[in-house]
């Protein structure tokens, strides 16, 4: 091999290497803010429906970025209450046996709600920390 060949070949491993590093970057930005909003979003949900709420929102926030041409729909339905409740209670039913799920999108929701659940327990012990050394 000569010079030029071992150039080439080094420029285009560093390239993949900085578009994955980059991909990697973007992609925990954007979980971290839909982490976020989700937080912001459970606020107001009642403890005994939170984790179906959770799931139901990670199934939307999937389908919606599945089908980017319904999400007008999609966000009309969810200010539909009695399809809302419909959907909490298909929610808590997956979340009681999730073996049975054979849906990509509940199963991907599912990871997301497994990783938002981790996140959100260090998210709470950061800030128990935080309030802890103010008041010391």
């Amino acid at each position: 091999m000569d010079i030029t060949s071992v150039f080439t070949i080094g420029a285009i491993a560093s390239l993949g290497v900085g578009a994955s590093v980059a991909f990697y970057y973007y992609k925990k930005r954007n979980i971290e803010k839909l982490f976020n909003q989700v937080y912001d979003m459970t606020k107001q949900v009642p403890k005994q429906k939170k984790n179906s709420f959770l799931l139901l929102m990670f199934k939307e926030s999937l389908s919606a970025s599945k089908n980017k041409s319904n999400t007008a729909s999609s966000a009309g339905k969810l200010n539909n209450p009695k399809y809302l409740d419909i959907q909490l209670m298909h929610m808590a039913n997956i979340l009681k046996d999730t073996s049975k799920v054979q849906d990509k999108t509940i199963k991907r929701s599912l990871g997301l709600l497994n990783s938002y659940q981790e996140w959100e327990k260090a998210k709470v012990a950061k800030e128990k920390k935080v309030i802890q050394d103010k008041a010391s």
